[in-house]
């Protein structure tokens, strides 16, 4: 009997321990959010962050913005053609990406918001859909298509991929969500909604999986990725695998952020909210 209950104690241990260190999360009690404005939007996902701290988000009339460091627009483009942009990833302070899931495009914009090039995907002879697309370090491209359930690095130079990983062993097929996919310190994370972050490295090789279900977008600062659930920031140390986590204002339906260098952006679903934060 005692040793019974040494086995159920003991398997409970083990079973504790292999709870993944990304789940533990520490409060910041410290920070304190200071209001400073509102700005209407048209989406909370269409929004990036650059190297330099500038952000980018969508207005109410779809039109794109890129706020100075007072948090107030500063450069605006509006697309000259109908289509919605359904990603947006501005990391790379000289070019910017605009993706169009409905016409499965891609649109490259210097860093005076003009257009430098468009790629059809279907020039490219790609098929399939394309959901959720990011521009690499390397002038290229990841795309993640749902119709062959693979993740794809498209090299411009020569107009095919050079990296192709089958994700059917990976993602579940019934369930997946995916929204969002990022190159970030030699590492790709897609974000699937129902499952968590998969991790790979720059060669398309799956590493692991991040257990952050229901997230609708991702951002990273420093070492640190980070995202907005059930009313607080969470913030995750990518190499000590150690999470803290800030209490959000009460009240507001926060579904993401953005951390730029002046400024936290939190975002409902039709507005920005600009913070500053003393820590």
């Amino acid at each position: 009997m005692r040793r019974n209950g040494y086995l159920t104690a003991l398997f409970l241990l083990l079973l504790v321990l292999a709870i993944p260190a990304a789940t533990a999360q520490q409060p910041d009690t410290t920070a304190t959010l200071i209001f400073r404005h509102s700005l209407a939007i048209s989406s909370p996902t269409t929004i990036s962050v650059d190297q330099n701290g500038s952000v980018y988000l969508m207005g109410p009339k779809r039109n794109l913005y890129k706020l100075d460091s007072l948090g107030q627009p500063l450069q605006a483009f509006s697309p000259p053609s109908r289509g919605r942009i359904t990603a947006v990833e501005a990391w790379n302070p000289m070019k910017l990406l605009l993706f169009y899931e409905d016409r499965q495009e891609l649109v490259l914009l210097d860093r005076f918001m003009s257009p430098i090039g468009t790629t059809r995907l279907s020039d490219l002879n790609y098929t399939g859909n394309v959901r959720a697309a990011t521009l690499t370090p390397d002038d290229s491209f990841w795309l993640f298509n749902e119709s062959d359930f693979t993740l794809s690095k498209i090299d411009l130079r020569y107009q095919k991929a050079v990296v192709e990983t089958p994700l059917d062993l990976i993602l579940d097929k019934a369930r997946f969500d995916v929204r969002f996919v990022r190159e970030y310190q030699n590492l790709v994370y897609l974000l699937d909604y129902n499952a968590g972050i998969y991790v790979f490295d720059n060669l398309g090789n799956y590493k692991k999986k991040l257990p952050f279900t229901g997230l609708a977008y991702m951002g990273f600062s420093g070492h640190e990725l980070y995202f907005v659930k059930d009313n607080q920031l969470h913030f995750f140390d990518l190499y000590e695998l150690k999470g803290r986590t800030l209490n959000l204002p009460a009240g507001k339906a926060y579904v993401s952020a953005l951390v730029s260098s002046n400024f936290l952006y939190l975002f409902t679903k039709d507005q920005a909210d600009a913070y500053t934060w003393k820590r």
